[in-house]
C-alpha cells in the first residue's frame, strides 16, 4: 500500500476517533455501541465490500477538467445551502396545503432532492462532456446478475438489516412490535422502492458516482477519494438532523450542531466507506442504490408506514 493510502486511512481514522472521543465524553455515548458500528459497519462490512470485489480492476476516469476542484467545492456547497435554507425557501411557493399532507411532502422533497443532488449536477458535468455511463447508469461493466456481485447484494443487504434490527436506534419500533405482520408485509417492498430512488438514486449518484469519482481523479488515489467522500457524505446529514429532528436515529432531544457532526461521521460516514469501495470498483449505479435502500429500509420504515396510513 503506497503512503498516498495511509495517509488518507490514517487522517480518517483520526478524524472519527475525534468524534467518538467527544461523543462519549461530552455527551455520554456508549462506547460500547460506537466501537461496534466501526467493526461492524467501517471493519466488517468494508471486508465483505473488498473481498467480493477484489478480483475487479477499477474502472478508468475521465481526466480532471480544469478547475475542476473549485467546480466540485461549489457543488458541495450548493448541496450544503440546499439542506440548510434551499428548501425552505422553495416550500415559500408550494401550497401549504401539500406541504401538511404527508404523501405530498414526501413527493415533494423527492423532487427537490433530484433536482438539487442529481438533475443540476448532471447537467453541469454533461456541459463538460461526461454521459450517463460515466456516473454508472448505462453499459456498466459489471452486471447486477453477475454471480458475484449478486452475492455481495445479498450478503452486505443481510447484514445491514441484521445490524439495524438490533443496534439501530431507529428500529426501535419494529423490535417493540409497533406494527403488525400487514402492515410489515406491505410496507418494507413499498419502502425498498421508495427509498431506492429517494435515498438511492439521490444520495449515490451525488456522493459516489459524482464525487468519489472525481475526487479520486483529483486526490490520484482511489483510496483518498473514497475516505473524503464518506466524511463528506457523513457531515452532509448534520444540518438536516439538526435543524429538522432525528427520528430515523432514534433521538428526539434538540442537540447542538457539533454533536449531529460527530454522529455522523462516527456512524454514517463509515456506510460511505463500504459503499465506496463498492462503487470504486463495481462503477454500477444501480448496484449502490439497491445497497443503500437496504441500509436505510428499517430504520425509516416506521415513518414510512405511517406518513402512508399501511
Amino acid at each position: 500500500m503506497s503512503f498516498s493510502k495511509y495517509k488518507y486511512i490514517i487522517a480518517g481514522l483520526l478524524l472519527y476517533a475525534a468524534a467518538v472521543l467527544y461523543l462519549h465524553g461530552a455527551f455520554e455515548q456508549p462506547l460500547a455501541d460506537l466501537l461496534s458500528a466501526f467493526f461492524i459497519l467501517g471493519i466488517g462490512f468494508s471486508f465483505i465490500a473488498w473481498l467480493f470485489t477484489k478480483q475487479l480492476a477499477e474502472p478508468a476516469q475521465e481526466p480532471l477538467l480544469r478547475n475542476e476542484r473549485v467546480l466540485l467545492l461549489l457543488l458541495v456547497l450548493w448541496i450544503l445551502f440546499y439542506i440548510t435554507y434551499g428548501g425552505g425557501l422553495i416550500n415559500h411557493f408550494i401550497p401549504k396545503k401539500l406541504l401538511e399532507n404527508p404523501q405530498s411532502n414526501s413527493i415533494i422533497v423527492f423532487a427537490r432532492k433530484l433536482l438539487v443532488f442529481v438533475l443540476i449536477p448532471f447537467a453541469v458535468y454533461k456541459v463538460c462532456g461526461f454521459t450517463a455511463k460515466d456516473f454508472g447508469l448505462t453499459h456498466t461493466t459489471v452486471k447486477l446478475g453477475d454471480r458475484h456481485i449478486l452475492l455481495l447484494f445479498i450478503v452486505l443487504s443481510v447484514a445491514a438489516l441484521l445490524f439495524q434490527y438490533f443496534l439501530s436506534n431507529g428500529s426501535k419500533p419494529l423490535r417493540d412490535e409497533l406494527f403488525g405482520s400487514k402492515q410489515l408485509f406491505t410496507g418494507i417492498p413499498l419502502a425498498f422502492i421508495y427509498l431506492f430512488f429517494d435515498a438511492g438514486l439521490i444520495e449515490e449518484f451525488f456522493f459516489r458516482a459524482l464525487l468519489q469519482s472525481r475526487l479520486t481523479v483529483l486526490l490520484k488515489s482511489a483510496t483518498g477519494g473514497i475516505v473524503v467522500s464518506a466524511v463528506v457524505f457523513g457531515l452532509v446529514h448534520a444540518p438536516g438532523l439538526y435543524l429538522r429532528g432525528a427520528e430515523s436515529e432514534g433521538i428526539s432531544e434538540s442537540l447542538p450542531f457539533l454533536f449531529w457532526a460527530s454522529y455522523t461521521i462516527a456512524y454514517m460516514s463509515l456506510a460511505g466507506i463500504f459503499l465506496g469501495i463498492v462503487w470504486s470498483k463495481t462503477k454500477n449505479l444501480w448496484l449502490l442504490m439497491a445497497l443503500h435502500a437496504m441500509v436505510d429500509l428499517l430504520p425509516n420504515l416506521p415513518e414510512f408506514i405511517r406518513d402512508w396510513h399501511l
